[in-house]
């Protein structure tokens, strides 16, 4: 761009307020740009934020999200929301099995990629031989390098596994449990492109990237810092206010219309609305202008369950919990409930999370609840002891976009034939799975589209013995 082009930019529209739309408003606040963030709930935060209990007056995760050491361009937006003091960080991954075996995953002194070696080694919930074959294809994902992987991307994980002769319990008790946590799918749909960037940028490139952060306060309230960020700046956050339909004169955006009925006009505009949601609400004019809409409709979702859990006392002194060879992927320990709210069930609160939860999503509630306790109570003996005082499902039938083979193609970029329409969401071309990262990466890209700037944070540095082998 121009300076002139930038000069004219210097009002943007946001549509949606999650991780996409709140990086996008806020890197276009810091540049200048007087931006509008519209959000149709009234909460900032989409699909990882809070909401208050309607029975116990408490706010709640929709579903427990993670953030690892590698996510930087996450990281950098907590820290510009200045709540990077409200993550707690792990070294130390819990995994167990239903035999009783308790394993944790812990680097050592050794440089990446050997910093794990020790403890995976070690692990007792896997026979030596299984051990040595996970070995022998974690040193094939280091030396294939990134170009390696993206020669991969259309083949599933399962079918790259079975070229790498990996055993059945291998795949079920190691390969699944990771690739399904971080990408929310099972690896006979999963792109095996996509698992492979988890373990070569989450376990192997820097011994950082794996270890594992999650919020001390709730989703929502890591929030609570933007509006105030981009009103200083000359903004707004709107809330409460949703897309009812995108205006179009056959060249331009020329104004989004609310559902209130209001149009809202500005230099530029991001969508950082969901795939389906920007579908719906996009002309067929505007589709046929641009090529990255066209294909919205061939993208997929795979659902997410997030099971609250309150028992009479406590049930586990672990922070979290891996679970080998289950529906039931991680439990993580919220604590004492109650403390704070005298409404709430005191004892300890435990939060629950099924990834690609296509079997138990369309299932009740209740019946749920029943399924997360009895794997629970194999896994951990002393739920059979303890009463739980109260179970709630939540179901996020669309949670994340499904990273299947060959999405890539399917995935828009950030900008297109209609230049004043950018586009943001973990589901555009980011290079990552749907995560929490690939959405802030999005949003950066697209207020570094705006302001003529890049403002993604770089990765982490690959340790030099990852580099030396590496086809990178």
């Amino acid at each position: 761009m121009t300076d002139s082009t930038h000069a004219a930019n210097r009002t943007a529209l946001v549509m949606g307020g999650g991780v996409a739309g709140i990086a996008a408003a806020l890197r276009l606040a810091e540049h200048d740009v007087a931006v509008t963030l519209i959000e149709t709930r009234k909460v900032l935060g989409g699909r990882a934020t809070s909401f208050n209990d309607p029975q116990t007056h408490t706010p709640l995760d929709n579903c427990q999200h993670v953030v690892l050491g590698c996510c930087t361009n996450l990281l950098d937006l907590y820290e510009r929301l200045d709540v990077a003091d409200r993550i707690d960080w792990a070294q130390r991954l819990h995994f167990v099995d239903k035999q009783g075996h308790a394993d944790v995953l812990a680097a050592n002194d050794l440089p990446a990629p050997l910093h794990l070696s020790t403890s995976m080694l070690g692990f007792t919930t896997l026979s030596f031989q299984e051990k040595l074959a996970i070995v022998r294809a974690m040193g094939t994902i280091w030396r294939m390098g990134k170009a390696g992987r993206q020669r991969c991307a259309q083949m599933t994980f399962a079918q790259w596994l079975e070229q790498q002769r990996q055993p059945p319990r291998a795949m079920e008790r190691y390969w699944s449990v990771i690739a399904i946590s971080a990408c929310n799918l099972a690896p006979d749909r999963l792109g095996a492109d996509h698992a492979l960037q988890v373990f070569q940028e989450g376990f192997l490139a820097h011994r950082r990237a794996y270890e594992m952060g999650t919020s001390s306060v709730p989703l929502a309230q890591l929030y609570d810092r933007a509006a105030a960020i981009i009103e200083q700046a000359g903004g707004m956050v709107r809330l409460g206010v949703s897309v009812r339909a995108i205006e179009f004169d056959g060249r331009k955006i020329t104004g989004v219309r609310t559902g209130e009925d209001e149009l809202l006009t500005a230099d530029r505009y991001i969508s950082a609305l969901p795939f389906d949601r920007l579908a719906a609400v996009a002309p067929a004019e505007l589709v046929a202008a641009d090529a990255r809409l066209a294909a919205l409709n061939q993208i997929e979702v795979s659902p997410i369950l997030g099971i609250h859990l309150w028992f009479e006392r406590a049930v586990t002194d672990r922070p979290h919990l891996i679970f080998v060879d289950s529906p039931l992927q991680w439990v993580f320990n919220k604590g004492v409930a109650g403390a704070e709210h005298s409404d709430a069930p005191v004892g300890q609160y435990l939060h629950a999370v099924v990834s690609a939860a296509d079997d138990w999503v369309d299932l009740p509630g209740e019946q749920i609840v029943a399924l997360a306790l009895e794997e629970l109570s194999a896994y951990c003996p002393a739920v059979k002891e303890v009463k739980l005082v109260r179970g709630w499902a939540i179901k996020e039938k669309r949670a994340t976009f499904a990273a299947v083979p060959g999405i890539a193609a399917v995935r828009p970029e950030t900008q297109g034939a209609v230049n004043n329409l950018l586009l943001a969401g973990d589901w555009c071309a980011t290079g990552w799975p749907a995560t929490m990262e690939g959405a802030a990466r999005s949003g950066y890209a697209a207020a570094g589209a705006v302001v003529g700037r890049d403002l993604l944070v770089a990765d982490l540095p690959a340790s030099p013995l990852y580099r030396l082998l590496s086809k990178d």
